[in-house]
């Protein structure tokens, strides 16, 4: 740390603005640490010193702005907040050079940690509606040094279908943290080219469509990772390459899911504003992406405490999902306990652990062998809601089960799930079945310990 000659004045009219202790202020930036896997422990002696006009290291300053502008209701730089800070680049007005930009900086392992550094911005989660009518593109110059194509874009077409089926049959079973540096890498090297000057107009709507849709998993990838705000510009690229190329269809998917990762991380408000905005454009789509809109939104109400509209909301999946077909693409289907596993969010929202209970079943009954991850995390809830119900020994066993397939992934989720799971049982640890589930999960320091 380095000393400012003067104290912060800015920062202290901030924290009087927003009606914050030091101490407030130090819990919201360690909150906003979890957000983008940085765990921190400030506290209000940390704050004393910001205010005396000691600079903290990155991203401190990033996420004290962003905690006092979901504070305050508007806008805060870590310039206006008195610190130190590199100046947040301009967003590009065309979201593939935008999209190009974050694509090679992410794909270069020096400049790969300032990006995941970045906070989960509630102001970010602001949506435009799905353009009623897209305007042609103009050509557009490139972003970087002339690269050829090996193959014409209309060649390319099916290999990135391809890739997006591999990317999202990866992320269902080995987790998010797999493969992820890979497709950062392929979405530099052979997709942002394609999105250059040189792709002919008739081809240019296809590869936007699949560049919008590796975004997209890519975001998925970050989501599990705990990288939330690297994953939020990822889905909103995915939207904005959308709404683009007239693909109703992508766009409903990005917005939808950041409704689910507003909606995880507490921003209920965001959630539902971009879950109604994704069931508007939906109207449009096949069944099986309403179905997958739909549940978000039933979710989102539930949570909010609009019974009658997260019941209506709910039908209106499970009749989409009645009429939905098979699907050649991942885009294309939305599976029977993907919707379950819905529905018991919004039955637990409802206060109907039961029906949760039975939904949960459903879910596990349903799920594909390759979805180790789908699985997994449907087993972990699945113990919560029964050691919620008084179930320990039941709980136990769903719990081994998640253990089982948690070996076999590489994501965060997962992990946070284990975490979950430790702080349900610890009040169980002299019990047989909790206390052997707490030793087979603990740290390898304490099963060094144990042992």
């Amino acid at each position: 740390m380095t000393t400012r000659r003067h104290p912060n004045e800015r920062l202290r009219a901030l924290l009087r603005e927003a009606d914050w202790t030091q101490e407030a202020l130090a819990r919201a930036v360690n909150t906003l640490g979890a957000e983008i896997g940085c765990p921190l422990r400030y506290d209000r002696t940390a704050v004393a010193h910001w205010l005396s006009g000691t600079q903290p290291r990155t991203p401190a300053p990033q996420l004290a702005a962003e905690a006092l502008s979901r504070r305050i209701g508007r806008p805060v730089s870590p310039q206006a907040a008195g610190f130190t800070a590199p100046a947040p680049e301009a967003p590009s007005p065309d979201p593939a050079v935008g999209f190009a930009d974050l694509c090679r900086d992410d794909a270069a392992s020096d400049r790969r940690d300032a990006l995941r550094q970045r906070p989960y911005r509630v102001a970010d989660s602001v949506v435009p509606e799905f353009p009623a009518a897209v305007p042609a593109q103009p050509a557009r110059g490139r972003t970087g040094p002339p690269r050829p194509h090996t193959h014409p874009p209309a060649e390319r077409a099916p290999a990135l279908r391809d890739a997006a089926s591999f990317f999202a049959a990866s992320i269902d079973s080995h987790g998010g943290h797999h493969a992820r540096s890979a497709l950062a890498c392929y979405l530099a090297d052979d997709v942002v080219p394609l999105l250059a000057s040189g792709t002919p107009e008739r081809n240019r709507a296809e590869v936007t469509t699949a560049a919008s849709r590796l975004a997209f998993l890519l975001a998925r990838m970050y989501e599990d990772g705990q990288l939330h705000g690297l994953a939020q510009r990822y889905y909103s690229f995915a939207h904005r390459l959308a709404a683009e190329c007239g693909d109703r269809t992508s766009w409903c998917l990005a917005v939808r899911a950041m409704s689910a990762q507003a909606a995880r991380l507490g921003h209920l408000p965001s959630a539902l504003h971009l879950a109604e905005a994704a069931g508007r454009a939906a109207a449009g789509v096949a069944p099986a992406q309403q179905a997958y809109v739909q549940a978000q939104l039933a979710v989102v109400l539930a949570r909010g405490g609009d019974r009658r509209g997260a019941f209506g909301a709910l039908g209106a999946a499970e009749r989409a999902a009645g009429r939905a077909g098979r699907g050649d693409s991942p885009f294309d289907v939305y599976p029977t306990a993907a919707l379950a596993y819905q529905t018991s969010a919004t039955l637990v929202a409802l206060d109907d652990v039961p029906g949760a209970l039975a939904a949960l079943r459903r879910s596990l009954s349903e799920r594909s062998a390759a979805d180790v991850r789908g699985r997994a995390l449907t087993q972990a809830r699945y113990g919560r809601l029964l050691l919620r119900a008084g179930h320990l020994e039941e709980a136990c066993v769903a719990w081994r089960a998640f253990l089982a397939g948690r070996e076999r992934l590489r994501s965060g989720d997962a992990e946070h799930a284990v975490r979950e799971m430790r702080s349900a049982l610890r009040p169980f640890r002299n019990r047989k079945g909790a206390a052997e589930l707490l030793a087979r999960s603990a740290p390898s320091g304490e099963r060094r310990a144990i042992a």
